[in-house]
């Protein structure tokens, strides 16, 4: 009897072992790769004659943060946390669809490249060459796999940007100076110079399909298109600035809808979330060539009526966005004034100004990041900061 009680005992520490063998587990320490510090300092890449392949790996190095939007109720928490050196004036921005990636490019008499950035490290991540002039605006696709940039040189070239290649260049009768994907990102718009007829600048937006690069509908004006935005539902199309009005047309078959007519040109517009208003950047006063007061127009999209004027700006407002949320319209003006309104009614909600002036702005698609560039090359990046 002793000795079957010894064999149950036995028999329960061997289960007992069993059972803690097969629930046990190991944890593995993963190594955590450091991202480099944020830098001022640019670091140039060596000139070649085609494109700079970068790899994607190297491009989408790091993860961005989780970002608070910049929107009427977190503007107080802005704050400057990177700088970039651009080569030349700093023409024209872009972020990438996910916030991961910056693109700058402009240029005078040098300076043509376009320079990638990875946002979350700082780091230089690549440069696109291959314009040999000056690059006024470019835009990434919806998708974020194409990025297309218009140039002096009178061609628009369409890239695998991650890579460095140039799927397609656009040729032009003259410089091309804004360029825009369509919402659902099957059509590219491009603006520019178009040819002279009987002593007369002309000017047009030309659109293609994305798929077959094939010519869609051309969009005729007076020379030269500053200002081009689609609607976000793709429907419409405006585009002018030089000629100091701003069309709006129907995207399908280039029917003029309404003619935004302004006092003076238009270097920018942009169009609200919900489609109902249209921003346009202008000045309000000249004196001799110069402009002593700019300011922001607001256009009824439905009836091309205009709503009203936001004055008082000390120099041109050179460009103009709206939050993603449609709650804040961001403008800026050339000596460095940066001025968010509430798109409700339009009140001033925060006012500061940027280091050195201003010559390109962009809002990133989900409005976490704003860049800000000016005519010494230098490249500012701004988001909320929370700090409790």
């Amino acid at each position: 009897m002793k000795q079957w009680k010894w064999l149950q005992l036995i028999a329960g520490f061997v289960l007992s072992a069993l059972l803690l063998d097969s629930c046990s587990f190991s944890v593995q320490v993963l190594s955590t790769p450091v991202a480099a510090p944020p830098t001022a300092t640019f670091t140039s890449m060596p000139p070649t004659e085609m494109p700079t392949a970068v790899p994607p790996t190297e491009i989408l190095a790091t993860v961005t943060p989780t970002l608070i939007p910049i929107r009427a109720d977190t503007l107080y928490m802005l704050e400057a946390f990177n700088t970039f050196q651009f080569e030349d004036v700093v023409h024209t921005l872009a972020f990438t669809p996910d916030d991961a990636v910056l693109a700058a490019a402009g240029g005078n008499t040098e300076g043509f490249d376009i320079h990638l950035w990875d946002v979350a490290s700082g780091q230089d991540v690549g440069i696109l060459n291959g314009h040999g002039d000056i690059v006024w605006n470019m835009a990434f696709s919806p998708d974020g796999q194409l990025l297309a940039s218009a140039s002096s040189d009178g061609t628009a070239k369409v890239r695998d940007w991650r890579n460095g290649d140039i799927l397609k260049s656009l040729e032009f009768p003259s410089e091309v100076t804004s360029i825009s994907f369509s919402p659902d990102g099957r059509s590219l718009a491009v603006g520019g110079v178009d040819e002279t007829v009987n002593q007369i600048t002309n000017a047009a937006v030309w659109t293609y399909s994305v798929d077959s690069w094939e010519p869609l509908v051309k969009f005729p004006e007076f020379l030269n298109i500053t200002a081009l935005a689609y609607s976000p539902d793709g429907s419409l199309l405006i585009g002018g600035g030089t000629s100091r009005n701003v069309q709006v047309w129907r995207a399908s078959d280039g029917a003029t809808l309404f003619t935004l007519n302004h006092a003076h040109q238009v270097g920018n517009a942009a169009i609200s979330p919900d489609g109902s208003t249209v921003a346009t950047a202008t000045c309000e006063t000249v004196l001799n060539t110069d402009c002593t007061e700019g300011s922001v127009w607001l256009w009824d999209l439905t009836s091309g009526r205009l709503l009203r004027k936001l004055v008082g700006f000390p120099d041109i407002v050179v460009q103009v966005a709206f939050s993603a949320d449609g709650s804040t319209l961001l403008a800026a003006s050339r000596d460095g004034t940066l001025r968010f309104y509430s798109a409700t009614d339009y009140q001033t909600l925060f006012d500061f100004t940027a280091p050195g002036s201003i010559s390109a702005l962009a809002l990133s698609p989900d409005s976490g990041l704003l860049a800000t560039g000016d005519l010494d090359g230098q490249v500012n990046l701004w988001k909320i900061v929370y700090r409790p």
